[in-house]
């Protein structure tokens, strides 16, 4: 998980092993790790001393405050136990353990701690296949005392067989389907372990110690109950950790044993050495969810979930979304303003062209004025050239007291001594053409002869 944290501190009677994991953007890192060396002999006490200054200072090194602790102890202090039970029984399966324990082991309910995991159902048969793995209080009871000791409270506690199964199963090139063996070799333990679709259906530890005969003997007779399990004619694929994996014991082992036996591939990961393996698988615990969910402290003997990675995860989740919603307002209030603005603006160009508008319309107007007086400029002779030459063709015996000037031509009324020599006057004129009398010629009482001319304009 995001930002989760988990130290997983390995113990064993010769060593104890830590790893530190946080979990991030880009998955689970190894953020620190350490192998101390321990007596194997030397009273509790001063063993348990010890390993609390180791824990301290590798804590405090590291700064690691606030991270879920798991421990892993010694696959031989607890007793597997693989039942097969009824499907109808899985809603109650802790009681119906307790209720039925001393058929598993010879040992009191009452002296116990227990844990289990279904590992299959059958429908078909209405079975269930269960592992139930049982420890003694007695052997429990010193890593409460550590956990005293440190101040701190602990997650989990189990075995190293769940733990290395978790390592394994988590690795993201492991397929959901695969099976194979897990050969451990540490100190003076051998340690079998079958893997069947991530989960641990067999194991057994052994003490080299109490056993006859050499290392690939032991091995092959400990690996004969699985392919027996398995039920295969073909090799059996087994992941071998130890500093003793050698060419020459591997080679041995394909050969006399039919295994296809390879050692652990540590080179594209950042874990160090093999021994580290089941202090990272108990680290895992405290950054994701693991395939084996053995815990065999007590429910209420363990440590509350450490809840600062998920409040971190929603406080950035929180900041995240405050930012897009602040950004996606931002952007709303500057296309807002930036759409009042072209509103403010388009108003004001309205009003430019409004205006414009009004300008045209009078310029059209005085256009069209000016093309009208243009029009009687360019196409009539002006009134006054016209009076000005008939004045000028007019004898002083004559005088006109009435002129007509419209498109039709001029009309001319008046009197003169003799009215019939106005008409040759006014032809001479190059302005006027067609001059005739437009009524007869009348006498007045003065003598003078009265006239009614009509021109027209060239």
């Amino acid at each position: 998980m995001l930002f989760q944290a988990g130290l997983g501190i390995d113990i064993q009677d010769n060593s104890v092993s830590m790893a530190y994991l946080k979990g991030s953007f880009k998955g689970v890192r190894l953020a620190a790790h350490a192998i101390y060396p321990l007596e194997k002999e030397g009273p509790v006490e001063e063993k348990l001393g010890i390993i609390t200054r180791l824990v301290r200072d590798f804590m405090g090194k590291n700064r690691i405050t606030s991270a879920d602790i798991f421990l892993g102890i010694p696959r031989d202090t607890a007793i597997l136990r693989y039942i097969e039970l009824p499907l109808t029984v899985k809603e109650n399966l802790r009681g119906a353990l307790t209720y039925e324990m001393e058929k598993y082991v010879p040992i009191s309910v009452e002296d116990i701690y227990f844990d289990y995991q279904v590992l299959s159902e059958d429908k078909v048969s209405n079975r269930l296949k269960v592992l139930l793995i049982v420890i003694k209080k007695s052997a429990i009871d010193p890593y409460l005392d550590l956990r005293d000791r440190l101040g701190a409270g602990i997650s989990g506690i189990e075995i190293t067989s769940t733990a290395m199964t978790n390592y394994f199963s988590c690795k993201p090139d492991m397929p959901d389907g695969d099976t194979y063996a897990l050969v451990y070799l540490r100190d003076d333990n051998l340690e079998v372990n079958l893997v069947k679709e991530r989960l641990l259906n067999y194991s057994k530890s052994v003490k080299m110690a109490e056993t006859e005969g050499n290392l690939h003997s032991l091995i092959l007779q400990e690996l004969k109950p699985l392919r027996e399990a398995l039920g295969q004619h073909g090799r059996v694929e087994a992941a071998f950790c130890g500093p003793d994996a050698g060419v020459e014991l591997l080679n041995r082992l394909r050969e006399e044993g039919d295994l296809d036996v390879r050692p652990v591939e540590l080179s594209e990961t950042t874990v160090p050495s093999c021994a580290l393996i089941p202090a990272y698988g108990l680290a895992l615990k405290g950054v994701q969810k693991a395939p084996m969910e053995i815990n065999l402290l007590p429910v209420q003997l363990r440590k509350k979930p450490n809840k600062a990675g998920y409040y971190t995860m929603f406080v950035l989740t929180g900041l995240i979304i405050l930012s897009v919603i602040a950004w996606g307002g931002g952007n709303i209030v500057r296309q807002k303003l930036d759409l009042n603005q072209l509103n403010a603006e388009i108003k004001r160009l309205d009003g430019e062209i409004a205006s414009i508008e009004r300008i045209q319309t009078k310029c059209k107007k005085l256009e069209d004025r000016i093309d009208y007086l243009n029009a009687h400029r360019g196409g009539c002779l002006p009134a006054l050239n016209i009076l000005k030459d008939l004045s000028r063709r007019i004898p002083e015996g004559a005088w006109v007291r009435k002129f007509d000037f419209s498109d039709k031509g001029v009309q001319i009324e008046g009197h003169a001594d003799s009215a019939s020599e106005l008409i040759p006057l006014l032809e001479t004129s190059p302005l006027f053409k067609d001059v005739a009398f437009l009524s007869s010629i009348t006498k007045s009482k003065d003598g003078k002869e009265r006239f009614r001319i009509g021109l027209k304009i060239n």
